[in-house]
């Protein structure tokens, strides 16, 4: 079973609590063979109920990977939509306080990605990544291309975070790099969706 984790001490990327969510999932992922992972942010907004920014992964299954990760979001969000409500006292009371005290405010997406030097290129690439159009190939024909991942990352007052780490033979990320160009994009989009599903059923649950 996954357990909720602090984000409190890690690197906030110059985004608060959403790039201390994201800088988490990245570290949860280091080493992972296919990189890729969906977590879920939690008090990551202003005047949270509890001083505590935490973050919690999916069980996404082994079959995941092969997955495309907009149609992991989509279905992540319709799969939200459809669970039913539990009726009123379904939950124990330890549950229902840890519900109120940490707010879903974020979602986080790690996927594995192409690393190369800055450039026209390079940046076409990430418009790709962010619009859901990159399929596997498009950058290897591009000059010092690396592995790497990236981390997109929303909240629900609109927040938007991009990072990507590079990878070495072992599989574990380098420091990673904010992309400090706004990046509008069906990834993030696809995000938002999937994040206020998981909000909407939350605060129904639990009658928050």
């Amino acid at each position: 079973m996954s357990m909720l984790r602090s984000a409190n001490d890690l690197p906030d990327h110059g985004c608060g609590g959403l790039g201390r969510v994201a800088q988490g999932a990245l570290s949860a992922l280091s080493g992972a063979p296919d990189s890729l992972g969906l977590f879920l942010g939690y008090n990551t907004m202003p005047d949270p109920p509890f001083p505590m920014v935490g973050y919690l992964p999916f069980d996404l299954g082994s079959q995941a990977a092969a997955v495309h990760p907009a149609s992991l979001l989509t279905m992540a969000a319709d799969s939200m939509r459809a669970q039913p409500v539990p009726p009123k006292g379904s939950f124990d009371e330890p549950t229902q306080r840890m519900a109120s005290t940490m707010r879903v405010d974020a979602m986080v997406l790690v996927c594995p990605a192409k690393s190369m030097a800055p450039g026209r290129a390079a940046v076409a690439l990430l418009h790709n990544l962010a619009e859901g159009y990159y399929r596997e190939g498009d950058a290897e024909a591009c000059v010092d291309v690396r592995d790497a991942v990236t981390v997109l990352g929303v909240d629900r007052a609109g927040g938007r975070v991009m990072l990507v780490a590079e990878r070495d033979a072992r599989g574990r990320f380098g420091p990673p790099a904010r992309v400090e160009e706004a990046l509008p994009g069906e990834l993030f989009g696809l995000l938002g969706e999937a994040l206020d599903a998981q909000y909407q059923w939350t605060k129904a649950a639990f009658s928050l």
